[in-house]
C-alpha cells in the first residue's frame, strides 16, 4: 500500500488493538466457544499432538488447524494457550487486512489499500471470529496470500513455487479450500492474456500440481495407515448431512428440529440399512461415503423448485448474515428461545408480525449487537455493488479483478445450502476490495460536484488520498 508508514496506520493499530480488547474484556469466562461448531475436534487433536501422540483419530478434517492450535497449548498450556491464540487470531485478521491493501492496490488503478484495510480489521463478522476457536482467521489469511501471490505470478510470469505452498497450506487448513485450490487450471489460462508461451503455461501448471498433489498425497498417505484408505480429509459425510438441513430449511422453510429430524429419518432408511455397523455414526471412512451418497441422493430427489429456492436463500443468507450470534455466545446472552420461536412461527422469514415478535422476544443487547452485524454487512454489500459497476464501466484491464471475483464466487458455490455469516469471513476482504472501490467512487463523485461542479470521470491512473 502506497504511503505504508503514514501516520494514518498507527491510528489503525491502536484503534484495532483497542476494539480487540473491548471485545475480550467484558466476554464470559472461557468463550472460545471450544464446545461450538467445530471446535472441540479441532481442540481434541491439537491437545493430542501438544502431547506428543500425533493427530489422534484425525478423520473429519485436515492437520494445518489443529497444529496451529498445538502452538500455542504445547507452549503455554490450555488455560494460557486460549488466552494467546485470541490475539494471534487477532494479529493475523491485521495481518489479512495488510495483504488485502495490498492486493487492492495489485489489481486496482486506484491506491485505495488503507480503504480496504480498515474494512477489513473493523469487521465485527471477522472480529467475533477471531476470538473463538475457528479455523476462520488462519484461513483467510492463507486465501489472501495465495491470491496476491496469484495475481504476482499473473503480472510477472514467476512465483509459482510459492503459490503452490501456500496452496498447500490452504488445502490443509480447511477441506473445502482443497477443491478450489485445485482448480488453479482455470484462472492460469489468464496467463494467456499476457502472451506467455503454451510451454510456459505448462511448466507452471506442472510444477503448481506436482507440490500440491505431493503435498496432499503425504497425508493422504497418513491417513492410509490408520484407517486403510487413501484421502485427505473424510468430512463428506458430514457436510452433505449439513447440505441436506439446509435445503429443507431454505428450500421447504422447516425449522431446525424439522430439518435434523428429516435427517436422521434418511440415515435410519438408508445408512443403517446399507451398512448396520454405520450406526454410530463415526464408523470410520467407509460409512462416511456411505453417508454422503445418502445424503447426495436425497437433495437430488427434491424438487428443481426446492433447490433453486434453497440455494438462493443460503446464498442471501451467506452475503447478508451478521454474526451475531457468535457475538450472543461470547458474551453469553442467551437468545435460543426466542430464537427457535421465530423459526418455527409460520410465515416468510421477513414478515412483520414475526419480526415484531421476534424484537419484542429478543434480549436488547443482542438485538443491538444483531443490528449492528447486519448494519455492516449489508452496507458492505450495497458498496460491493457500487464498486462493481465503478470497475466495469472505468476500467480497461479488468482480468486480474475478475480472477478474484471468480475465486470468491467458487467458494460461495461450495456452500451451497450452507449460508451463514462464518462462511463468509475468508471472502470478506476479496469482497470489500471492491467495497472500498465503490466507497472511493462515491467520495471521488462528491469531491468532483464539489470542487468543479460536474461528475467528471476520475482518471485511472493512481489516486492518492
Amino acid at each position: 500500500m502506497t504511503g505504508f508508514n503514514n501516520k494514518r496506520y498507527y491510528y489503525f493499530l491502536v484503534a484495532y488493538v483497542v476494539l480487540n480488547y473491548i471485545f475480550h474484556v467484558f466476554s464470559v469466562p472461557d468463550a472460545v466457544f471450544l464446545h461450538g461448531a467445530d471446535a472441540s475436534r479441532y481442540y481434541d487433536s491439537a491437545l493430542s499432538l501438544s502431547n506428543g501422540n500425533g493427530f489422534g483419530d484425525l478423520l473429519y478434517t485436515v492437520p494445518g488447524y489443529p497444529f496451529f492450535l498445538s502452538i500455542h497449548y504445547k507452549i503455554l498450556g490450555f488455560h494460557y494457550g486460549n488466552e494467546v491464540l485470541i490475539v494471534t487470531q487477532s494479529i493475523l485478521l491485521y495481518l489479512t487486512g495488510i495483504v488485502a491493501g495490498k492486493l487492492a492496490d495489485e489489481i486496482l488503478p486506484y491506491s485505495i489499500g488503507w480503504m480496504v484495510m480498515l474494512l477489513v480489521i473493523l469487521n465485527p463478522n471477522a472480529i467475533i471470529n477471531a476470538h473463538l476457536v475457528q479455523t476462520e482467521s488462519l484461513f483467510t489469511l492463507l486465501l489472501v496470500l495465495y491470491l496476491y501471490a496469484l495475481i504476482q505470478l499473473m503480472k510477472k510470469g514467476d512465483g509459482v513455487v510459492i503459490l503452490a505452498f501456500i496452496a498447500l497450506l490452504v488445502s490443509l487448513t480447511r477441506p473445502a479450500g482443497m477443491y478450489v485450490m485445485l482448480l488453479f487450471l482455470i484462472p492460469s489460462m489468464v496467463l494467456r492474456l499476457k502472451h506467455t508461451s503454451w510451454r510456459k503455461l505448462l511448466s507452471i501448471n506442472l510444477i503448481y500440481y506436482s507440490i500440491l498433489l505431493s503435498g496432499l498425497g503425504f497425508w493422504s498417505l497418513n491417513n492410509y495407515n490408520k484407517h486403510g484408505e487413501f484421502f485427505v480429509s473424510g468430512h463428506e459425510g458430514g457436510v452433505f448431512h449439513d447440505q441436506y438441513i439446509g435445503l429443507l430449511q431454505y428450500g421447504k422453510n422447516m425449522s431446525t428440529l424439522e430439518a435434523e429430524n428429516n435427517a436422521d429419518d434418511v440415515f435410519k432408511n438408508i445408512v443403517i440399512k446399507e451398512d448396520p455397523n454405520c450406526a454410530d455414526k463415526a464408523y470410520g471412512f467407509k460409512c462416511r461415503k456411505i453417508i454422503a451418497k445418502a445424503y447426495i441422493k436425497s437433495i437430488l430427489n427434491e424438487d428443481l423448485d426446492v433447490i433453486l429456492k434453497a440455494s438462493a436463500s443460503s446464498f442471501i443468507n451467506l452475503m447478508f448474515s451478521g454474526g451475531a450470534s457468535n457475538f450472543a455466545n461470547y458474551y453469553g446472552i442467551d437468545n435460543k428461545a426466542s430464537i427457535h420461536s421465530f423459526e418455527k412461527s409460520s410465515g416468510s422469514m421477513l414478515s412483520y408480525s414475526k419480526m415484531v415478535k421476534f424484537i419484542d422476544s429478543v434480549n436488547i443487547k443482542y438485538f443491538v449487537a444483531l443490528v449492528l452485524f447486519w448494519g455492516y454487512a449489508i452496507v458492505i454489500k450495497i458498496l460491493l455493488v457500487v464498486g462493481l459497476v465503478y470497475l466495469f464501466k472505468n476500467s480497461n484491464n479488468k482480468h486480474l479483478s475478475i480472477v478474484v471475483l471468480f475465486y470468491v464466487l467458487l467458494f460461495a458455490a461450495e456452500y451451497l445450502f450452507l449460508g451463514q455469516s462464518r462462511w463468509r469471513v475468508p471472502l470478506e476482504p476479496m469482497i470489500m476490495i471492491f467495497s472500498a472501490l465503490g466507497l472511493y467512487s462515491i467520495i471521488s463523485h462528491y469531491k468532483n460536484n464539489i470542487n468543479y461542479g460536474t461528475d467528471n470521470s476520475i482518471s485511472s491512473n493512481k489516486t492518492h488520498y
